[in-house]
């Protein structure tokens, strides 16, 4: 079949096969595409389909940063659109499965083997709790899996990044602030993203009283293993701490003691730094119930075929073809 990961920085393609192993399938013929590179999906697909040399199986699922529907479909943090029905003539789909790529993301999560991630903290899961997955990228993710029985799970995605960020510091409260200059409210999606590195790095130049050093995303984390601006390591702290506090949360308000996968593009890129920061301290102490998270299993997720192997699955699963 045909999978995709359609976000608002990068679009991935590739075709999934049936194979033994802990994913279940194997990628073939992966393709990454910046999405600012082309003016529409279509022209991305458009650039893949070009390049197999066979003709694009009938069977697609694309997994995309925008709630799912039947109609038009905006992405959340891209000006792109999708056009199901449009897709599917221009592709001659029999089958096409339009899903949200968290849910994508999360539906993954039960399929990666020990090489896949990085175990943060080994911990006791509950039996029968929800698991929860966090993923800071261009966006901020949330997804949940339930049980439901009969060693099935059902698959959750929520807009979690859109709840209100909470400070814990005085730093934070500063920070808060600054951001708040450009957004009536403030949401954790505007700390833990892309975005919100460079919106955390900026206010820290303002606090600091220095010029600011014009950083994008992947400047601040590749200078976060440096010396030579400090105040980009320091951005990155900050962004571990609050992310800390924003998974403690999510996980208390769920009820997730089964388990906390952190995915995305971003903390991969910081595994150093964030496995030496707070991340762990700001997650164990969600106020009055400081010991209800303390055995949580937490896990970061270093496999970038995560979403792609999620959007198999969920097709496969949709079309009752195995449980």
């Amino acid at each position: 079949m045909l999978v995709a990961d359609i976000g608002g920085t990068n679009a991935r393609f590739a075709l999934a096969r049936r194979a033994a192993g802990p994913a279940g399938f194997v990628l073939e013929q992966r393709q990454d595409f910046r999405a600012e590179d082309f003016d529409n999906l279509q022209g991305a697909l458009g650039a893949y389909c070009e390049s197999l040399a066979a003709p694009a199986p009938r069977r697609a699922c694309f997994a995309i940063a925008a709630p799912p529907s039947d109609g038009l479909i905006r992405l959340t943090n891209s000006p792109w659109t999708v056009d199901r029905q449009a897709l599917m003539a221009a592709l001659d789909l029999d089958t096409l499965l339009v899903v949200n790529d968290f849910a994508a993301m999360t539906s993954g999560t039960r399929f990666m083997g020990a090489g896949d991630q990085i175990v943060v903290r080994e911990g006791r899961p509950v039996p029968d709790a929800p698991r929860a997955v966090l993923g800071p990228g261009t966006g901020l993710g949330f997804g949940l899996l339930v049980p439901c029985g009969a060693d099935r799970m059902k698959i959750v995605a929520t807009e979690g990044g859109h709840a209100s960020f909470a400070p814990q510091t005085d730093e934070e409260i500063e920070i808060m602030r600054l951001i708040r200059r450009e957004h009536e409210s403030v949401c954790f999606e505007h700390l833990l993203s892309g975005r919100g590195l460079v919106n955390i790095h900026r206010a820290l130049c303002v606090l600091a009283g220095t010029p600011r050093i014009s950083l994008r995303p992947a400047q601040i984390t590749a200078a976060a293993t440096g010396t030579d601006y400090p105040l980009a390591r320091r951005a990155v702290e900050v962004f571990c701490a609050v992310l800390g506090s924003c998974a403690g949360d999510f996980a208390m308000v769920t009820g997730a003691l089964g388990g906390l996968v952190i995915a995305g593009g971003i903390v991969p890129k910081i595994a150093d730094v964030f496995l030496h920061s707070p991340f762990l301290e700001r997650f164990g102490t969600p106020g009055y119930q400081k010991d209800y998270l303390k055995n949580v299993p937490v896990a970061l997720l270093t496999s970038g075929d995560t979403a792609l192997i999620g959007a198999a699955h969920m097709l496969e699963e949709q079309q009752g073809r195995y449980r």
